[in-house]
C-alpha cells in the first residue's frame, strides 16, 4: 500500500489540509503513520475515508457523529441517504474537477526537485483523470516542459530528472491515448504523428495526440525518430489525410536538415497528405516551409484551433 502526504491526500480526497487535521485531532477520523521527518503519511484507505466522510457531511451528517465509523458503516449511510450506491472513484474524480492546475503544476516541480516520484504519478494520475485531454495538454504538459527546460537551462534540475520526468509523462500520456481507440470518432481523416529522424523529443507530439483525441479526430501514434523512408511507407499505407511532425530544431543532425528530410518523404509518397509542422523554426525556416505549401504552427494553441475545423 502506498502512503501520501497531507497535500495529496487534500487533493486526492477533497478535504482540505486544515480540515484533515482537525478531524484527526478531535475526531480520531484517520490515524496516519508518520514519516522520519515527523510528517503525517495517508494510506490509500485513509484517503478513502476521508473522502467519503467528505461526501457525508455534505449531506448533512455531523462529522462528530460519523468520524469514528467504519468505511461499510459510513457506505451504509450513504445508501440510506441517496439510495444508490458509494462509488470511490467517482468522489475522488469530483474533487478532481476542482482541480487547481497552477498547484498541481508547482507541486510537480517541486516533487521532481525532490525526486519524490510517488507524488509525480500520483499528480499525473490525478491530472490525467481529472482534466479533459485538451485540458492536459495545455494546462499541465506543455507548461510543465516550458518551466523543466528553463530550469535545466539554468541548473536547477539535471538531464537525468528531466527523463524520468518525461518517462512518467509518457506513460500516462500512454493510457489517454490508448483510450482513445475505445471510444467513437467523430471524424474518421487519419493523422498520423511523429518527428523526424534525429528528433527525439516526444512533449510536443504527445500534446498534438491529446488534441486530437480531444477533437474525436483519428490518428496514429508513430512516436518519435522516424526516418523519412519509414513515415512514407507508412502514410502509403494508410493513407493519411495528414502528417503532423514535431521538432525542437531545423538541423536534425549534422547530415540531414529539416528540408532534406521533408524532401526525401516527398520522393518516397505516393500520396499526397498535408504536412503540418510544429516547434520552435527561425522566421527564415517558416517561411520556406510556407513556400513548400507546409503549415507550420508555433504554439499548440494555433495547432488547437485548426483541429477543432478539421
Amino acid at each position: 500500500m502506498q502512503y501520501f502526504n497531507i497535500q495529496v491526500a487534500s487533493q486526492l480526497s477533497g478535504v482540505a489540509s486544515a480540515t484533515i487535521r482537525a478531524w484527526e485531532k478531535r475526531y480520531q477520523a484517520v490515524n496516519p503513520t508518520r514519516a522520519e521527518n515527523k510528517h503525517r503519511l495517508y494510506s490509500e484507505l485513509d484517503i478513502e475515508k476521508l473522502a467519503l466522510l467528505f461526501k457525508l457531511t455534505e449531506l448533512g451528517q455531523s462529522i462528530g457523529t460519523i468520524a469514528h465509523l467504519e468505511q461499510d458503516e459510513l457506505k451504509k449511510i450513504y445508501l440510506r441517504l441517496t439510495h444508490k450506491p458509494y462509488d470511490e472513484n467517482q468522489a475522488i474524480n469530483s474533487s478532481l474537477d476542482k482541480i487547481d492546475t497552477e498547484k498541481l503544476l508547482t507541486g510537480l516541480i517541486l516533487a521532481l526537485s525532490a525526486y519524490k516520484l510517488d507524488i509525480i504519478s500520483h499528480e499525473l494520475e490525478k491530472a490525467k483523470t481529472g482534466l479533459s485531454p485538451r485540458e492536459l495538454c495545455l494546462k499541465i504538459l506543455i507548461p510543465l516542459f516550458q518551466a523543466i527546460g528553463h530550469k535545466v537551462m539554468r541548473n536547477e534540475i539535471s538531464i537525468a530528472q528531466e527523463h524520468t520526468l518525461s518517462a512518467l509523462v509518457r506513460f500516462y500520456i500512454g493510457q489517454v491515448l490508448s483510450q482513445h481507440f475505445k471510444k467513437n470518432l467523430v471524424k474518421n481523416d487519419l493523422v498520423l504523428i511523429t518527428t523526424p529522424e534525429g528528433e527525439w523529443h516526444e512533449v510536443g507530439i504527445l500534446a498534438a495526440a491529446l488534441l486530437c483525441v480531444h477533437h474525436g479526430i483519428k490518428f496514429i501514434y508513430l512516436g518519435a525518430n522516424l526516418p523519412a523512408e519509414s513515415l512514407a511507407e507508412a502514410a502509403n499505407a494508410l493513407n493519411p489525410k495528414t502528417i503532423i511532425l514535431g521538432t525542437t530544431r531545423y538541423e536534425l543532425s549534422s547530415q540531414l536538415s529539416l528540408g532534406n528530410y521533408l524532401q526525401n518523404l516527398k520522393d518516397n509518397l505516393r500520396t499526397q497528405p498535408n504536412i503540418w509542422i510544429g516547434g520552435n523554426l527561425s522566421l527564415a525556416h517558416r517561411t520556406e516551409l510556407e513556400k513548400k505549401r507546409i503549415i507550420f504552427f508555433s504554439s499548440l494553441e494555433a495547432l488547437d484551433d485548426t483541429l477543432s475545423k478539421f
